[in-house]
């Protein structure tokens, strides 16, 4: 996923799309360490809460969860192996 939002970040203006981590952590340093590493927005450990329709979202079971929305945040598709395959045809086209 670094690599893809590294590709869509090089884009500037004509950015494709926008990752944001919804994290699994319970404890606030563990969430905000992986926020950190992932350099991509996430939401904050205590502000999840506010997300639970997003967090429900296309629910794999599995973590990770990676789902694809569109801008008014309806579900394109919730299987990772579409997700990647779509985000790096985004990137690359």
């Amino acid at each position: 996923m670094a690599s893809i939002n590294e590709k869509n970040l090089a884009l500037g203006d004509k950015s494709k799309f926008q990752l944001v981590l919804v994290g699994y952590d319970r404890e606030k340093a563990g969430n905000d360490a992986y926020v950190k590493k992932v350099n991509f927005p996430g939401l904050k450990l205590e502000g999840r809460d506010k997300a639970q329709e997003l967090i429900k979202t296309g629910s794999t079971g599995f973590i990770p969860n990676v789902v694809l929305l569109k801008p008014d945040g309806t579900m394109i598709s919730n299987d990772k192996a579409e997700v990647m395959k779509k985000l790096n045809e985004l990137v690359e086209g």
